[in-house]
């Protein structure tokens, strides 16, 4: 039998250098300014990302305006202005101040909030105080259109100068602090952790002249700043909750805190991750052997070792009890987190010792190789996880749509549906497809997601608008092309009113903008510059999903001002031509299951200009279909009557949304239950004599206009 081998002996530390008193002094300066520069960059950082970035900052003020207690705060507030003018309604107090909080909290005040808070956003943090003053001025006045829009008791108390108030307020000197406020922590933000790295780094250098030293001084010095952020989160978080009052004041210190809080978590967290590896790495035992590395594992975590690894150990636990009482959820995600990191590097050691086998089975120097792979292993696990984080951070969300390994079973989403022909069914539509709140540069978009998002939401049927437009000068601006432009302004002017107009093509930075290519198609509400969407891509990724999804019939019902040729082309330039329906005049449509099978399931109506013999798949609607008006400013005012098309048209289309653009939100509450759609798509079909085709609405999420169509098919 084989003599029992014992576990190799721990490697001996090396001796340390005895330094001067000088020296000694210096290491300490070294490392507190390392760790304060450290503490003070990662907090900058947190800033920089959170309130200085303008969409963060529009977003964070946004939350904070909805929070219940701020808005049940300034409902109060607001309530008192109210009975300083009606007295009368001071008996319905407590109706008047539920009212005003809700409509604080509102969704419909979200799109209008962050429309308008990014650019002053972009105003107060911006080098040009001419600029300050004239976006100021603008945000104003597209503001105070909103609120009088959304709610006219309120607006019709707004001063008639507030616009020129603001503007005021623009020109002193808070701006110009302002905008060197946001300069300065832009630089904090990343010189002051590099900095601090260096100083912590010099420290050991100064200590031992040693990279590992160095590195792991570094490393410390990290875990130090971590403790502190993590000190002064909980700190900070029982100190607000105890000592603010319960007033609109408090309600907004507590609220602004909520939103930076889980920022601060998170940043806590990768700094803590990579301070430990840091470690790590470059600590002595990162060259010993895995019988060593365990065996110095259980010395820690048992109570055994030096009085400085007692203290640590003592100071880890005190700091675990304090997260378990303060955050007892974050910490229980923290240990699930926790216990996957170590499945991972049970699996990484696994395969560490199958590696230091083979290299010592190879190597001249058998017994040696444990270290380097180590340390490598360290290193790399290291350098993972700070790329990891910088590439989840930072790198631009992308949009996937999953491919389906199998068809879904029956036609637009019911398996009744298929034997159905396609004037024979009711669908929803969504009106300004394209118009989406969460597509950037679309002023108050008139759905919550683009063609993509509502096509993965099943919505099939898309009203969308076509313009030819110009990239400018501008980032992520485009222009209407020159031909277009005058009709396009007289559009806007007429569903926004000219001063708002003005004011939002100024803060859209759309004012004398230069056309830096040629007229192309995109998908715009009038003024591409209030909102675009590049047609050809769109329709390249619509027909990827069309791909995905073979029994599915879509349909683009289009307010068209680019010609039949060049929308052709964006079709064959998306490979949609293969999909696209031809109807015969004279023969019934084909069934869903038909139109699946032929695979030409994409229908493409033209409001103005159809396709004449070139183009027969570009449907004229004014021959193939028939509406009703769409400009209702309340619900007592839908009507059914014929507007457009002819009266034996196949294809019906309700339009079903109230004007406002400032309420739609609100609108679409109004009218988008399963009960009012029902109502008013059964009444138009008794008057109408034929089911309607198309329900168009605006904010599809809101309501339940599917229920209402899915009962007018007799499904579901």
């Amino acid at each position: 039998m084989a003599a029992h081998e014992d576990p190799p002996p721990l490697e001996q530390p090396v001796e340390r250098p005895v330094l001067s008193p000088p020296a000694r002094w210096l290491v300490r300066l070294l490392t507190v300014l390392g760790v304060l520069c450290l503490f003070v960059g990662v907090l900058a950082g947190v800033v920089n990302r959170e309130v200085v970035d303008g969409g963060a900052f529009a977003e964070h003020a946004d939350a904070v305006r909805a929070d219940p207690a701020v808005a049940r705060h300034l409902g109060v507030a607001l309530t008192d202005q109210v009975l300083e003018v009606e007295p009368e309604l001071g008996a319905l107090r407590p109706l008047v101040e539920s009212t005003a909080s809700a409509l604080i909290a509102s969704d419909a005040l979200g799109p209008v909030v962050r429309s308008v808070l990014e650019p002053l956003h972009g105003a107060l943090v911006s080098t040009d105080q001419d600029q300050v003053v004239l976006r100021i001025a603008d945000v104003a006045a597209v503001l105070v259109t909103a609120l009088r829009e959304v709610a006219p008791d309120a607006g019709a108390k707004i001063p008639d100068d507030l616009e020129v108030t603001l503007s005021a307020f623009g020109g002193q000197e808070l701006t110009a602090e302002l905008i060197e406020t946001a300069q300065a922590i832009s630089l904090l933000s990343w010189l002051l952790p590099l900095l601090g790295v260096l100083l912590l780094a010099g420290a050991g250098l100064v200590r031992r002249r040693t990279w590992d030293t160095a590195l792991r001084t570094v490393g410390e010095g990290a875990l130090v700043v971590v403790a502190l952020l993590v000190v002064g989160n909980v700190v900070t978080g029982a100190v607000l909750g105890a000592q603010l009052d319960d007033d609109l004041s408090g309600a907004l210190v507590l609220a602004i805190w909520d939103e930076l809080d889980d920022a601060l978590w998170r940043t806590t967290a990768v700094v803590g991750a990579v301070a430990l590896l840091t470690v790590l790495v470059s600590t002595p035992e990162a060259r010993q052997s895995p019988a060593a590395l365990a065996a110095r594992g259980r010395e820690l975590a048992l109570g055994t070792g030096t009085p400085r690894a007692t203290a640590v150990r003592g100071a880890a636990l005190v700091l675990l009890g304090v997260l378990l009482v303060a955050r007892p959820l974050q910490m229980l995600a923290a240990v699930l987190a926790a216990l996957g990191v170590a499945l991972t590097l049970f699996g990484l050691l696994e395969l560490a010792r199958s590696l230091i086998t083979y290299v010592d089975r190879v190597s001249a120097r058998p017994g040696r190789a444990h270290g380097p792979v180590l340390r490598a292993l360290a290193g790399g696990l290291a350098a993972l996880l700070i790329a990891g984080t910088l590439v989840l951070g930072g790198w631009p969300a992308g949009t996937t749509y999953p491919a389906a390994s199998a068809p879904e079973p029956g036609c637009n989403g019911y398996v009744e549906l298929c034997d159905r022909r396609y004037d024979e069914i009711a669908q929803v539509a969504t009106h300004n497809s394209m118009s989406a709140v969460d597509e950037s540069g679309w002023f108050l978009g008139e759905q919550p997601t683009g063609v993509m998002g509502q096509l993965e939401d099943g919505v099939r049927v898309f009203l969308i608008d076509s313009w030819y437009g110009q990239p400018t000068d501008r980032e992520g601006v485009t222009a209407t092309a020159e031909d277009g432009r005058d009709q396009a302004l007289a559009e806007a002017r007429e569903l926004y009113g000219e001063a708002v107009v003005e004011s939002a093509l100024r803060v859209r930075s759309a004012l004398s903008l230069e056309p830096t290519g040629e007229p192309e198609p995109y998908l715009c509400h009038a003024l591409c510059e209030l909102g675009s969407t590049p047609w050809t891509p769109l329709m390249t990724e619509v027909e990827a999903w069309l791909e995905a999804n073979p029994r599915e019939v879509v349909t683009f019902f289009i307010q068209d001002e680019v010609s039949p040729e060049d929308t052709a082309k964006v079709f064959d330039d998306a490979g949609l031509l293969p999909y696209v329906h031809t109807p015969v005049p004279g023969e019934p449509w084909p069934t869903l299951a038909e139109m699946g099978e032929s695979g030409h399931r994409v229908v493409v109506l033209h409001e103005n200009v159809g396709g004449g013999e070139e183009y027969p798949w570009i449907i004229d609607a004014t021959i193939w279909s028939q509406d009703t008006p769409y400009s209702f400013e309340r619900p007592s005012d839908f009507s059914c009557e014929l507007f457009r098309g002819r009266a034996t048209a196949p294809l019906f289309l309700v339009n079903h949304w109230l004007s406002g653009f400032a309420t739609k939100v609100a609108s679409a509450r109004r009218v988008n239950s399963e009960e009012a759609v029902l109502s008013r798509l059964e009444q138009c079909w008794r008057e109408r004599g034929q089911i309607p085709n198309f329900v168009a609405i605006d904010h599809y999420d809101v309501g339940d206009a599917q229920g209402a169509v899915d009962q007018i098919n007799g499904v579901g």
